[in-house]
């Protein structure tokens, strides 16, 4: 019973609750705007753009990449090495392990190939970003 609820429920209700609050949220902003637009007042653009989008701009989209790129890589380093030392043997299973350490090594690599080739295709933009946030 107790794997059932962290496995299945507890899942569930963590993404129920986020997404109630993110409906809130959105419910709430409308709202503002709808009491703006009513009254007359003129309204920024920028107020409908949604705040992630707004928030991350292109040079932390691609410092993300890098991370998730290093991270993944650590753990697939990590899984490939662990079951080769010496405590390890005599345990089933250990090839799953290589198997999914090689899979998390590539998705590293992956990640790290787009965050150089991202960077090199969007310098222009990240330029341009970059001198919009100091005018």
């Amino acid at each position: 019973m107790i794997p059932i609820g962290v496995c299945v429920v507890l899942p569930v209700m963590i993404v129920w609750l986020v997404t109630r609050a993110r409906i809130k949220k959105n419910e709430q902003k409308m709202a503002v705007l709808v009491k703006a637009i009513e009254n007359g007042v003129e309204i920024d653009p920028e107020l409908l753009v949604s705040e992630t989008e707004s928030s991350r701009n292109t040079k932390m989209k691609l410092i993300k990449k890098l991370t998730t790129g290093i991270v993944c890589s650590m753990i697939g380093i990590a899984l490939l090495v662990c079951p080769s030392l010496d405590a390890f043997e005599g345990v089933a299973g250990l090839e799953m392990l290589y198997i999914i350490g090689g899979v998390m090594v590539a998705i590293g690599v992956a990640y790290m190939v787009a965050f150089f080739v991202g960077r090199k295709y969007l310098a222009p933009e990240i330029e341009a970003e970059e001198r919009k946030l100091n005018e």
